[in-house]
């Protein structure tokens, strides 16, 4: 009997598969369907990590982060489950990329063509009278709409529920992604043989699941986010509490019902901040202490926990 394949869209799985160098010709061949366009000189050994030009900036992780051809760029990012702004996401995550490939005093035409791909296991509410599974965006004139003013902004989402049964027996571009939905669809394997690309990227995957560090490594993950899920309930239904206590108490002192109105919001406000961030900030703390206990590399920890490298050797220390 077949062992049984991990799961792709679990992102430790997918970065895996698609975001080590060893893969790129697997990751190339994809992003060629992507984009729709030759695709070489990939390199996928890049930092993944965006910060942007404030000390106060807010700080993302790309799932998969490539630069090809003469200095194009791409991030390919994979949800399963809603994001409220993600389209806000995706744009932050571009931005980052593009400002970054200039610095003080260069001139702009070393900025190149930036690209942010974003493959949803969902419909995206947004685009619902959009039938097609495959959306491209670019910055267009608002009547004629054929006019792009420049091609250095791109943007495609992936929708995988909106791919109807038949489009895998003549879109690749399909097949890959009930690839990426289930490796062991069993219409996807009948096609195997005639993708190389697909099954390359199925024996790798088997490779994987085959392997008790990494399955040792994605678990640790799937505990990690689920303990960090149930804090973060425990730490919402304290602050609530504490929230109504200090609200009451306010209350009390002013005499009044708005003061009692806003000192409970404050109360809610201030305990579940600070209880959510204190307490996950513990869990990933002693989770690393954990896996720097079993040998586990810098960064497969960083993959895990999300700190970043100089916390893990500090902890290490």
């Amino acid at each position: 009997m077949e062992n049984k394949l991990l799961n792709l869209k679990d992102d430790i799985v997918f970065q895996e598969l698609f975001g080590k160098q060893k893969n790129s010709a697997i990751t190339q061949h994809l992003l060629s369907l992507i984009l729709q366009k030759e695709i070489y000189n990939i390199d996928i050994d890049v930092n993944k990590r965006m910060l942007g030009n404030r000390k106060d900036s807010k700080i993302g992780r790309l799932d998969i982060r490539a630069k090809f051809n003469d200095g194009e760029e791409c991030n390919i990012e994979l949800q399963v489950s809603p994001h409220k702004y993600m389209e806000k996401r995706m744009l932050f995550y571009w931005a980052s990329m593009y400002q970054n490939k200039v610095g003080k005093g260069e001139q702009y035409d070393k900025l190149k063509p930036t690209i942010s791909i974003l493959i949803a296991d969902y419909k995206i509410k947004e685009l619902e009278e959009i039938e097609k599974y495959h959306t491209i965006w670019n910055l267009r004139e608002q009547e004629y709409y054929s006019k792009i003013i420049t091609k250095d902004i791109e943007m495609h989402i992936l929708e995988i529920p909106k791919i109807k049964n038949n489009e895998i027996l003549k879109d690749e571009l399909a097949l890959w992604l009930k690839f990426i939905e289930n490796p062991q669809n069993k219409e996807v394997n009948e096609k195997m043989s005639d993708n190389r690309f697909l099954d390359q990227a199925r024996e790798e995957l088997a490779d994987l699941s085959d392997d008790p560090d990494f399955q040792y490594m994605v678990l640790s993950r799937t505990l990690f986010l689920m303990d960090q899920e149930v804090y973060k309930e425990q730490a919402m239904e304290e602050g609530r509490e504490e929230g109504l206590r200090q609200g009451k108490e306010e209350g009390r002192k002013q005499g009044i019902k708005e003061g009692k109105k806003e000192g409970m919001e404050e109360g809610i406000k201030e305990g579940i901040k600070e209880g959510i961030k204190e307490g996950i900030k513990e869990e990933k703390i002693n989770m690393a202490k954990k896996l720097l206990k079993l040998k586990m590399s810098i960064e497969q920890i960083v993959e895990i926990t999300e700190l970043t490298e100089e916390e893990i050797k500090k902890i290490r220390q």
